[in-house]
């Protein structure tokens, strides 16, 4: 693919299409700071917030991926093809 023919919002990003999951890291981050900065009264544990609910976030994405996983490769197979 031309990446002069790329086309926004339909087509994968050249080259990114690898490294998608890395992504993920800073778009949760984005979320949980500006998450706290306006749901807690006061700012004196605002950092520490904020790594939790980071860490909450990437454990519940790895989770339901891996049942997802569990599902697709185990479950799904052994179903009746009726």
């Amino acid at each position: 693919m031309i990446t002069l023919a790329w086309t926004p919002l339909l087509q994968p990003m050249p080259g990114a299409i690898q490294w998608w999951w890395v992504l993920v890291v800073p778009l949760v981050l984005g979320v949980s700071v500006v998450w706290k900065a306006v749901r807690l009264s006061a700012m004196d544990r605002y950092w520490r917030e904020v790594a939790t609910m980071s860490v909450q976030v990437l454990l519940g994405m790895a989770a339901l991926a891996a049942g997802l996983m569990i599902l697709v490769r185990f479950i799904v197979p052994m179903l009746p093809a009726d």
